[in-house]
């Protein structure tokens, strides 16, 4: 053993313990300060004198036995000498440069021997108690998010305190290496505040509110509250991930109620990986050979992500090439309209999902989360996103509008195509109007929603020429009619009612008004015998 100033060039025994395997050498390095405190004990406690740098002694038990002196490197040398035929060979030069390289190393060692403060990444989930948040929160962690601790916010409201506390015991269980920490809160402020990823679990859907009008009604309050807490608060780096079926509008109405982030995207890989896999299955090929699927506009409640600028590889088919060879899908199924025929909406698959499995489509939506969160952190050459639009294929600047896109250093950027077919430039042009139609109803600028959306959807049906979706409007138009009809015949029934109403109560009022005449005309008649009598 041997105690080593820092500054020392020489190392007792580091040669003869690389070459003699049962030769060990345990040291302990101190810095100048140190060294002279740490001399001063060791040889009190041993009964040595001692002054110079190193101080070797040797112990028969491994650290601990009795500790017997040996001096310094000179009285090591000769022990070296006469047991191992052992010679350092060093010249002054060497020294010096030993010396120096023991000083700086020892200087590296002990700062990285600092724990600096961990700064994590802070995840905050606005929607944190629903289902989805259950199913996503797991992926995050040994993901995208290497060799960084995570610090994860819940917020909802008041009400669901006991589900957020029961998430939190959940991934406090699981010990996650990354976890840095979990919070709950029931203020959106205070789960904005820290946020690098502000996750808004859009919580609205056709099914919570099957009236389209009404659901684009409570879409406006709920992001204006949104934003209300958030402006201001939330840091202008952070991305503003927004999942849900009115997520694109919801963008929107953020910027509108002042939320001024450039930084807010929006989730459409669910319906992106439902037409890889769809495309999969029909082309024979594995999902990761497909790529360019594409969500153009408004998040696909009743139709598809577009195959138009799609690619596939590993096709086999009438023209065939290596792995690298790409061919268009569009090729490859070589049917117009197949995904509309084959491919189910988002609203469709999720009830079909549900009648099966009695639960939503949370495992497959908490993937696309994932996947979309992971693009932005670590990059993507092509993926599909809803994003800020600044008037990128004729769409209105400011729109949220889901487009090809790249992802760099966590930057978002539209992917410019060379060519689209014209049938998809139309579609492009009409899902601009609807956005532009639902912010407009759900402000309140526009109360005819019939007038606003009902126009587009028949026009987009004139464009796609697809029996399903005209079933779907004609359905929907069916549902109007009966629904006007109804309430035509529930508003003849009320007239007659009020006119019913109306009679029964003027009869009733003649009869009582003939009634008190017949008694006051009695009552006269009355007073008149009394008076004859008593004359």
């Amino acid at each position: 053993s041997s105690g080593i100033n820092a500054e020392c060039p020489l190392r007792p025994g580091d040669d003869l313990s690389i070459n003699l395997p049962d030769f060990k050498v345990h040291k302990i390095v101190l810095s100048d300060g140190e060294w002279k405190e740490w001399l001063k004990n060791t040889c009190s406690q041993h009964g040595w004198k001692h002054s110079s740098s190193p101080l070797v002694w040797r112990e028969l038990v491994d650290r601990g036995g009795a500790g017997t002196y040996l001096g310094g490197w000179d009285d090591f040398k000769k022990m070296a000498d006469h047991w191992y035929s052992y010679s350092d060979g060093l010249d002054d030069g060497s020294v010096k440069d030993i010396s120096s390289e023991n000083k700086t190393g020892y200087e590296r060692d002990k700062a990285a021997s600092i724990k600096t403060p961990v700064t994590p990444v802070h995840i905050s989930v606005i929607g944190a108690a629903q289902p989805i948040a259950y199913q996503l929160l797991p992926l995050l962690f040994d993901s995208c998010f290497k060799d960084q601790n995570l610090a994860i916010i819940l917020q909802d409201v008041a009400d669901h305190a006991q589900e957020l506390d029961g998430i939190k015991m959940e991934l406090d269980d699981c010990s996650y290496g990354e976890l840095h920490s979990v919070t709950v809160t029931h203020c959106m402020k205070n789960a904005a505040s820290k946020a690098d990823y502000l996750l808004i679990l859009d919580p609205l859907d056709n099914n919570s509110h099957p009236d389209r009008f009404q659901l684009l009604k409570t879409s406006s309050l709920l992001y204006k509250d949104i934003a209300t807490a958030i402006k201001g608060i939330v840091k202008p780096e952070a991305k503003i991930v927004i999942n849900g079926y009115k997520a694109c509008l919801g963008g929107m109405l953020l910027r509108h109620h002042g939320v001024t982030s450039d930084n807010i995207s929006v989730v459409v890989t669910l319906d992106e990986q439902r037409m890889r896999a769809k495309l999969a299955k029909k082309l024979m090929v594995m999902p990761s050979d497909i790529s360019g699927i594409t969500v153009w506009g408004n998040v696909p409640v009743h139709h598809v992500a577009s195959t138009a600028i799609g690619t596939v590889r590993n096709h086999e088919g009438a023209i065939t090439g290596p792995g690298s060879y790409n061919k268009t899908v569009m090729e490859a199924v070589n049917e117009e309209t197949w995904e509309f025929a084959n491919v189910q909406s988002r609203d469709d698959r999720d009830k079909k999902i549900c009648e099966m499995t009695g639960r939503n489509a949370n495992m497959s939506s908490a993937l696309a989360i994932y996947r979309h969160i992971e693009s932005l952190v670590k990059g993507s050459e092509s993926t599909t996103m809803g994003c800020l639009s600044t008037g990128q294929y004729g769409t209105k600047p400011g729109c949220v509008f889901g487009f090809p896109v790249t992802v760099t250093n966590g930057v978002v950027t539209v992917k410019e195509v060379d060519s689209i077919p014209e049938k998809l430039r139309e579609i492009i042009d009409l899902q601009n109007e609807q956005l532009r139609a639902e912010k407009k109803v759900a402000l309140g600028e526009c109360d005819d929603i019939e007038k606003a959306l009902n126009c587009v959807e028949q026009t987009a049906w004139t464009i796609l020429e697809t029996p399903q979706l005209k079933k779907l409007l004609d359905e929907k138009e069916g549902e109007r009619k009966a629904k006007e009809e109804a309430d035509k015949k529930a508003a003849d029934i009320k007239a007659k009612e009020e006119a019913k109403r109306k009679a029964e109560e003027e009869a009733l009022k003649k009869a009582e008004e003939e009634a008190a005449a017949a008694a006051a005309a009695a009552a006269a008649e009355e007073e008149e015998e009394i008076d004859y009598d008593a004359d």
